[in-house]
């Protein structure tokens, strides 16, 4: 089994969000008389690019909560190989 990308997990609730906001925006669109599309497609538009503005705050809290971990992981290993070194008995 494959490992998850702890980036792509953090940002996974957000993009169903905004997939789900996305679907609903073309239902919107799609939705009735076929010659009201024009008129209904820049007003369900617009609702969609607020929806996804409002997701962005979330989006950046759970990437920067993901980057830290993993970073902090990383160094974590790297400060381990030091240490692991520096306690080698020199030949």
């Amino acid at each position: 089994m494959s490992t998850v990308n702890p980036i792509l997990k953090a940002a996974a609730p957000t993009l169903i969000a905004a997939i789900q906001e996305f679907k609903a925006a073309i239902n919107t669109i799609l939705t009735g008389d076929p010659m009201q599309i024009p008129m209904r497609a820049g007003p369900a538009s617009a609702i969609l690019v607020g929806q996804l503005q409002l997701l962005l705050p979330g989006l950046a809290v759970a990437e920067n909560g993901a980057v830290q971990l993993d970073v902090n992981a990383k160094l974590d290993g790297l400060v381990s190989q030091l240490q692991a070194l520096n306690a080698a008995p020199a030949a």
